[in-house]
């Protein structure tokens, strides 16, 4: 009995595995704000499920996955040279709007 049992844990494991993927939705394309001293961007209440594409001043845009947009109610800077998964934390937006380097966006949640 306990050489049927190895077969079946063998067995299984040599089983393909399926992946269902779900579309992900529309990408939503914004151009920043100013407020004068920063550039910022406000993810849509709808949170786009295909992500934002961020278009800067020279034409040239970049990408917030939206596994990357912060939480509601809270902010992230964003560097466009930076990749998503190296960008800093979300945080107090009081916090973080005084502290958006050059270059940078502040993308509020």
């Amino acid at each position: 009995m306990a050489g049927a049992a190895a077969l079946v844990l063998v067995l299984s494991a040599c089983l393909p595995t399926v992946t269902v993927e779900f579309p992900p939705g529309p990408v939503v394309a914004l151009r920043p704000e100013s407020s004068g001293v920063i550039l910022f961007v406000r993810v849509p209440a709808d949170r786009p499920g295909g992500g934002l594409e961020v278009v800067q001043a020279d034409g040239t845009t970049f990408h917030i996955p939206p596994g990357h947009y912060p939480p509601p109610g809270q902010c992230r800077v964003w560097d466009p040279d930076l990749p998503p998964g190296r960008q800093a934390a979300p945080g107090s937006c009081r916090a973080l709007e005084r502290r958006v380097p050059a270059g940078s966006y502040l993308i509020y949640g």
